[in-house]
């Protein structure tokens, strides 16, 4: 705490006439108990009965001079810009922060001086600045005439430096049985600057939130380090896959990786532009997009959603900065990317060699480790593509596992019955394609 200032010393002339003015005052009191009142300090002024005027004390004098500086320091140590009208809309105060525009805008923006008139500035104004300027001279007028309290607009300040956006609020201030009004200005550019910032913060602290809260049933995140995975879920963002949906086409340039959670997405090779053949299935296991970490940016296959469910997806850029800097992630992603081309090797063999029943049993079990669910929709001629046969030939396997009461299947619906039985009616590529590890879906 500041120690109080020094009694102020005054000089023999100051002394004497002080003296005097106390005389004098004490003329004008007639009553006893003024007088007594008087000279204990307890009134601030008394009554010249030749002019009907309040004069203040020397006291009173000192006070008042010391509240109005303390206001002033009050209003220089707001960061906003302040000035105070009179009645008339003459500026009679300023803070130091709209002093400070009024220096560097010479007088642009409404930029008023002390003891200029704010309407008049706003009637000068230049004619790019005349719309705004005319919309707040009205408005000022309104609050001096009482009619309003309080108006607030938007002004542009055109500058060949680009535009500056402020917003100005005008408040009403009775005063002697007068309006005055208070003017504060506030930039509206680093206000929305400031918005989309804070608004960027919060987006992604709710996306980091949304992934974290789902947790991650992705193995190929799941086998990173804590740390590293932190640092990856900033950029991940959940998205719902749904059946039918294309995240790639071949030649397409792969804007995002994508790390199914409980969806599934069948590769796909495109012959002749529209027959297509599933050559890879990618659930939990690991990500579509992988191509990336070689340094090709586009995808030579069709990515095709052919189980609904969430995943969480990254942009491409954000891939290559994280998978360049965490040898766990590369780790990971070299492991899954083996074991796709051991699955795609795999399934072209098996194609050529196996009996459509033994393929259609190895695939079901293979999408069936990929699923949460032992139910899945399916159409014939979807089956037909992905094993590369004929409907009739989908038809027919479908058939013979059915009655043999492996499964149900229905207008597109399959229900896996016996998952034991189904893994022995699958050929033996069915062992090799396995996900080692992962254990069946509940």
């Amino acid at each position: 705490m500041n120690p109080p200032p020094p009694p102020q010393v005054l000089s023999p002339s100051d002394q004497r006439a002080e003296a005097a003015f106390k005389n004098w005052v004490r003329r004008l009191v007639t009553g006893a108990a003024e007088l007594r009142a008087l000279e204990a300090g307890e009134i601030d002024a008394v009554m010249d009965p030749a002019t009907g005027t309040a004069i203040l004390l020397p006291e009173a004098q000192a006070a008042l001079q010391g509240s109005s500086r303390l206001a002033m320091s009050a209003l220089d140590a707001l960061p906003g810009e302040v000035c105070v009208l009179d009645a008339a809309g003459t500026v009679v105060m300023t803070n130091r922060a709209w002093r400070a525009f009024v220096t560097a805008h010479a007088g642009a923006g409404l930029g008023v001086r002390e003891g200029a008139n704010f309407l008049e500035a706003c009637r000068d104004a230049s004619a790019p600045e005349r719309v705004h300027a005319e919309a707040v001279a009205a408005g000022l007028r309104d609050v001096l005439a009482g009619v309003r309290k309080l108006f607030h607009c938007d002004y542009v300040r055109h500058s060949p430096g680009g535009d500056c956006a402020f917003g100005l609020t005008i408040t009403g201030i009775a005063q002697a049985g007068e309006v005055h009004a208070l003017v504060t200005r506030e930039s509206v550019s680093e206000r929305k600057r400031t918005g989309a910032a804070r608004n960027s913060g919060r987006a992604k602290a709710s996306r980091i939130a949304a992934v974290a809260r789902s947790g991650t049933s992705n193995r190929l995140l799941a086998a990173l380090p804590a740390r590293e995975y932190e640092r990856v879920l900033s950029g991940l963002e959940p998205v719902k896959l749904t059946y039918g949906e294309v995240l790639y086409e071949p030649g397409e340039r792969m804007r995002h990786v994508y790390f199914p959670s409980d969806s599934l997405v069948s590769l796909l090779t495109v012959v002749e532009g529209h027959r297509a053949l599933e050559v890879g299935l990618v659930g939990r296991e690991g990500m579509v997009g992988s191509r990336l970490a070689l340094g090709i940016a586009v995808s030579p296959v069709r990515a095709l959603v052919q189980g609904s469910g969430t995943a969480v997806r990254m942009t491409a850029a954000r891939f290559l900065q994280e998978f360049r800097r965490s040898p766990a992630l590369q780790r990971a992603l070299f492991h899954f990317t083996d074991a796709l081309m051991l699955q795609v090797t795999q399934t072209a063999a098996c194609n050529r060699f196996h009996v459509v029943e033994a393929r259609l049993a190895r695939w079901l079990l293979m999408t069936r480790e990929r699923l949460p669910s032992g139910e899945f929709h399916l159409t014939h001629g979807f089956l037909a593509d992905m094993l590369g046969v004929r409907r009739v030939g989908v038809t027919s396997a479908a058939g013979a596992l059915q009655r043999q009461k492996l499964i149900r299947y229905q207008r597109g619906n399959i229900t896996i019955l016996d998952q034991q039985g189904l893994e022995a009616a699958a050929c033996s590529c069915y062992r090799h394609v396995r996900i080692m590890g992962l254990e069946t879906a509940t």
